[in-house]
């Protein structure tokens, strides 16, 4: 497992998260034969329908160690898996009801993973040009982020969000039309930002089932706030040193700065630490 998806896998599941072969009625023969059944009960439903706004089979992850697969229909509900590579993580169906503009899951096996934003009991289906996603309620500020950064929308399967199958193909054109306030977010030109300060670090641990991983946490400030259109929540990517991909999570704003939290992994110190002289930007390419 890479790096990049165990750190996603921590986040979506927690400390708690195991395997298949886990103590866990969720992965039971039993179980996993009704989760196939579902999807095929969908399957069924989704040949009948015609331009339904979210009705589909949707993907994300990194076609390694993250393997998002979700498939919904009105009437028959919802499947899911997590794949990685340590097998199946997660899996879970059930029924769906749809309610001003939302899905919500009513699930068959108790969902107690915290931050599993997939299962973040409400989805809002997005258009965005010819393309359909599905993003959790409280997941627009992350959208609003990769999109800033460039990396939605993506060329490829999304690596971050619920996008429909094969949607990836499709154009999306113009802005999407994330709802408010989170529309603010969006931004038309990149904010660029410098650090001026380092106000403290620390050290946090993350375990999951059968590693722990160590991220190392600076506070930085940066010489950019409101006036500036930061808002608390975005992030910034680093651009110099260029040899760095790290990036910052804006936690607090003032007129004229804002502090924000670098998480790097064990081997920041060998790397690089953050420092006065990085400079950032709400765009993570790189001319």
């Amino acid at each position: 497992m890479t790096l990049f998806a165990t750190v996603i896998v921590i986040g979506l599941f927690g400390q708690s998260g195991q395997t298949a072969s886990g103590k866990n009625a969720k992965f039971s023969k039993r179980s996993q034969a009704a989760a196939s059944a579902k999807k095929q009960q969908i399957g069924r439903e989704l040949k009948t329908l015609r331009n339904h706004p979210w009705a589909g089979s949707y993907y994300y992850g990194d076609g390694l160690g993250v393997n998002v697969h979700l498939s919904l229909a009105p009437t028959s509900g919802f499947e899911f898996t997590l794949t990685g590579c340590l097998g199946l993580y997660d899996l879970n169906y059930g029924d769906v009801v749809e309610k001003d503009g939302r899905i919500t899951f009513v699930f068959a096996h108790p969902n107690g993973r915290k931050g599993f934003d997939v299962f973040a009991t409400e989805l809002v289906p997005l258009v965005w040009g010819e393309r359909y996603y599905l993003i959790p309620a409280d997941g627009f500020i992350r959208f609003a982020n990769a999109v800033n950064a460039g990396f939605e929308p993506s060329e490829h399967r999304s690596a971050r969000f619920l996008l429909r199958d094969g949607d990836e193909l499709k154009s999306a054109v113009g802005l999407p039309n994330i709802p408010a306030p989170f529309s603010e977010y969006i931004l038309k030109q990149p904010i660029q930002a410098a650090i001026s300060s380092i106000k403290g670090s620390r050290f946090e641990i993350s375990k999951g089932s059968g590693f722990e991983l160590s991220f190392h946490i600076t506070t930085v400030v940066l010489n950019a706030g409101s006036e500036q259109g930061v808002k608390e929540g975005m992030e910034f990517y680093l651009y110099s040193p260029s040899d760095l991909a790290d990036w910052a999570t804006v936690t607090k704003v003032t007129k004229d700065s804002s502090e924000a939290e670098v998480s790097q992994d064990q081997t920041a110190e060998k790397y690089g630490l953050p420092s006065v002289d990085w400079l950032l930007s709400t765009s993570a390419k790189r001319d």
